[in-house]
């Protein structure tokens, strides 16, 4: 996954878009790392 990736790319410098962009990337990434652990869960 790319969240640590897209996180050190939120520290550097970003225009608003590439912000906003990274942002959204990010927040994907950490709702398929969400959905990803809740069906390993269900399969314990």
């Amino acid at each position: 996954m790319n969240i640590a990736r897209y996180k050190r790319q939120l520290q550097g410098a970003l225009d608003d878009a590439e912000r906003r962009a990274v942002e959204k990337l990010l927040a994907e990434e950490e709702a398929r790392l969400k959905a990803l652990e809740r069906s390993e869960r269900i399969k314990s």
